[in-house]
């Protein structure tokens, strides 16, 4: 089977660790990557010598016969490179978030979607090994009716672009709990109602000045009574990113390094799952699998994400209002359909 020949965009640390799962990968030869870091295609190009490398991210595009691309940089830099690669028809993979806002995801989407070309997010729950539903004996935990999701971190003093509002569209609710948030809405769908609260307090007097939220706490109802809570500070340790999902009959719980199905009354462990040190290898494959034998079947597509981007988007519109908002309504103001469109 020949390899298909991919590029990656992006050599920050996530553009790193997806550098290290395609070269790892026996689908796919990485033939080029770019970023505009002098420093870091330095440092890549000593350990990697046989891989081009650009200082330009259309250059890579537009030079290099590509089966598919992964993108590893941020959202505000994005829009100048997707349609791009929409218009020459190459797959495209993308790091969380999927976009700051329903308006810039739908702005990426249609270019794909018009050339019948996927884009696809990476996304844990259902394709990771250890977040499959019958791996982790999700049909004993019954109808789930309550979820917690608790993120906390300590970062760098200097935020950089993601403390600035303009270039980031949001802080630690879309830059660290995205992911979490993702596997609520897989898991029990998108709310009806958000109330969130967001705040730029816990680092007065810092040398490096951000207007993005350092800390975030968000109530998620459902139309038939469930609650979810979020909270999350990317200013405080110890690190810890966590959900638990409780149900009916038992409660599922996902940690970095685990998952785990309970009884009802939580003292008994039912499943247990090791989640791999790189939880992106397994997507990176699951995508490239999939593009080579049916890429209509593809998971996580950037359609398929809109209803996330739609809640943090809710989250951040309650924090301005102090109203709780509804996703819905966003998705309706966007005449936006969640589901694929048939080819």
């Amino acid at each position: 089977m020949e390899q298909m020949r991919v590029g990656l965009l992006g050599l920050g640390r996530g553009g790193r660790q997806l550098a290290d799962a395609l070269i790892a990968s026996s689908w796919c030869k990485l033939v080029a990557v770019a970023s505009v870091h002098s420093n870091r295609i330095e440092k890549f190009k000593e350990v990697h010598p046989d891989i081009a490398v650009h200082n330009d991210f259309r250059s890579l595009i537009v030079s290099t016969p590509l089966d598919a691309l992964f993108v590893a940089v941020p959202p505000f830099m994005r829009g100048n490179y997707l349609p791009l690669a929409a218009e020459r028809k190459i797959p495209t993979y993308m790091l969380l978030p999927a976009s700051r806002r329903i308006d810039e995801a739908l702005s990426w989407l249609e270019p794909f979607e018009a050339a019948k070309c996927p884009i696809v997010v990476s996304r844990a729950w259902g394709i990771e090994p250890a977040l499959h539903p019958d791996a982790l004996g999700l049909d004993q935990a019954g109808k789930f009716f309550l979820a917690r999701i608790s993120v906390t971190f300590c970062m760098e003093e200097n935020f950089d672009w993601r403390g600035d509002s303009q270039r980031a569209g949001g802080g630690v609710l879309l830059y660290g709990a995205y992911d979490l948030i993702d596997m609520l809405i897989q898991a029990m769908g998108m709310p009806s109602t958000v109330y969130a609260a967001c705040s730029a307090i816990s680092r007065p007097g810092t040398r490096f000045q951000y207007d993005t939220e350092d800390t975030a706490a968000v109530v998620c109802r459902y139309a038939n009574g469930a609650l979810a809570t979020v909270n999350a500070s990317w200013t405080t340790g110890p690190a810890e990113s966590s959900i638990d999902l409780y149900g009916t009959t038992g409660s599922v719980h996902v940690r970095e390094d685990c998952a785990y199905l309970k009884d009802r009354t939580g003292e008994r462990e039912l499943v247990r799952q090791k989640r791999p040190a790189s939880t992106l290898a397994a997507q990176v494959e699951e995508f490239l699998s999939t593009l080579r034998s049916n890429p209509r079947q593809l998971r996580g597509t950037l359609r398929q994400h809109l209803p996330v981007v739609a809640t943090i988007q809710a989250a951040y519109l309650s924090a301005r209002t102090g109203q709780p908002e509804s996703p819905e309504m966003l998705i309706q103001m966007h005449n936006v359909k969640t589901k694929e469109r048939r080819r």
